[in-house]
């Protein structure tokens, strides 16, 4: 029995080393190679990249002037931060801590489900979430966005929670996650708060904390945001969390801002879009588990895993339930989700092929390897084919250039009106310090020290002369030129 249980363990350490591979692989693989999205990418990086320049890392800015658009603490500005000290000031300092956050997420899945529903359920749980085309690939984990810390801290929390027993510091770990989670993504932690509110209530668990706990868990929730709040209030008063409150929270939730709009089921869509054949997976799982003739309310209630499936639940629907409520709709706010998903889909798959018959076993897996290969392979031909932006790839072409470092960047644009994308100003401060202007040509010449945009279609060699400008890079998109002396 003791060299069974060996091979076994040898066999599911080897198949987890290539299931992280794999994960390993989808998260890093031409991390820094695909151009920067003009989203919350753009606007963190900015921030980020201003807040390192500046030596100011408690307010965040855009274009050097006090940021209360994008209304986020600061908890995922300073990842990224690193990210540039680590690897550069480029698009990949500007994700790598967002692949890393992912990678300790799968990690935290798979580790919790070996220890509470065995090797076979660790290895599936970790199938199902390393080829969540969501999670991995959409405004997460390849991304400079806030999602993935977020994701990461609130998989902290719910599983903290869920380990909770007769051991405190798992239920204040849990509450100092929710507090992290709130610096990251502001009333998005909310979530995290009303499952910790719920588990404790419907587990019954709240008898064991006496007034003292209370104290402690209330204090690791909120202590590091007052921390925060006083701090930052130094700078601007209330003006940032008037923003918080009055735009981010109440008017975000209470009509459709920004054009995120969308019905009572427009999530439905969007976890249908990105994983519709995992959740057919898991809703087999659930009917082969209501129908089995072993199964029985009072069992599971009886069962020491009745407190996981109640986390469990509630880690996906309230999450589920308030952004469905809630009247602005983005797609990438159920992000956390899927984690919790992922654990759902092990815990019951090993279930069924330890104890199911033959033709349960073989269904299972089939489902599970198609179903998996399948998305892999859209991650894979994601990952082998990044678009290029040539108007980006134009203004990298000066990165590091002394003679150009910190110059005005104009674009020529006949009309003069000018829209500088927020993947654009991130693209020229990471390539040379660059500041983006919204000047006309005219205040172009009467800049010194000043480059310009010219796309091809109004570059010309008689406009070049007639103006004594210098080309210093071009592609295909256009020129970017300078006035000769």
């Amino acid at each position: 029995m003791e060299r069974l249980y060996h091979k076994t363990a040898i066999i599911y350490f080897f198949i987890m080393l290539i299931l992280l591979a794999l994960s390993g692989f989808n998260l890093f693989y031409h991390l820094g190679n695909f151009p920067i999205y003009s989203w919350d990418e753009a606007r963190h990086g900015v921030s980020a990249y201003e807040m390192i320049r500046n030596g100011n890392f408690i307010v965040n800015t855009y274009r050097d002037k006090v940021d209360y658009w994008n209304l986020k603490p600061l908890l995922s500005f300073w990842t990224i931060m690193v990210g540039y000290k680590i690897a550069g000031f480029n698009a990949l300092g500007l994700r790598l801590f967002s692949a890393i956050f992912a990678m300790l997420t799968i990690i935290m899945v798979a580790v919790f489900a070996f220890k509470k529903f065995g090797k076979l359920a660790s290895i599936i749980s970790t199938i199902a979430l390393s080829t969540s085309t969501q999670f991995l690939i959409n405004h997460s984990s390849r991304t400079g966005d806030a999602d993935s810390l977020f994701v990461c801290l609130f998989t902290i929390a719910i599983l903290s929670l869920l380990q909770w027993n007769q051991n405190h510091k798992w239920l204040y770990i849990s509450g100092l996650a929710f507090a992290f989670a709130f610096l990251t993504k502001s009333w998005h932690a909310g979530n995290i708060a009303i499952i910790i509110g719920l588990f404790l209530f419907f587990t019954g668990k709240y008898k064991m904390l006496s007034l003292k706990n209370w104290i402690i868990l209330c204090m690791c929730m909120v202590l590091p945001i007052l921390v925060w709040g006083v701090i930052r209030f130094q700078y601007d008063g209330l003006a940032f969390f008037k923003g918080m409150i009055l735009y981010d929270l109440l008017h975000r939730s209470t009509s459709s801002i920004e054009g995120h709009v969308g019905g009572i089921f427009y999530y439905v869509s969007i976890i249908s879009r990105f994983s519709i054949f995992w959740i057919i997976v898991l809703c087999l799982l659930g009917l082969l588990f209501l129908f089995n003739r072993d199964f029985s309310f009072k069992k599971i209630i009886a069962s020491e895993k009745r407190n996981y499936m109640i986390g469990i639940c509630l880690w996906v629907l309230i999450p589920f339930i308030l952004f469905s409520i809630a009247s602005t709709k983005v797609r990438w706010y159920i992000l956390p989700i899927y984690p919790a998903l992922s654990l759902a889909v092990g815990a019951l798959a090993s279930k069924f092929l330890i104890k199911g018959n033959w033709i349960t076993k073989v269904i299972l897996i089939g489902s599970i390897l198609s179903v998996s290969v399948y998305y892999e392979s859209q991650i894979t031909t994601y990952l082998s084919n990044p678009a290029p932006n040539l108007k980006q790839s134009l203004m990298e072409k000066v990165a590091n250039n002394e003679g150009t470092k910190g110059d005005s960047l104009f674009i020529y644009h006949p009309s003069g009106k000018i829209n500088w994308l927020q993947s654009e100003v991130l693209t020229a401060e990471l390539s040379d310090d660059l500041h983006v202007q919204n000047g006309n040509f005219n205040v172009f010449l009467k800049d010194e020290k000043a480059l310009l945009l010219v796309p091809k279609k109004l570059f010309s060699e008689s406009f070049i002369k007639s103006h004594q400008l210098k080309v210093i890079a071009s592609n295909q998109w256009g020129y970017m030129v300078y006035k000769g002396s």
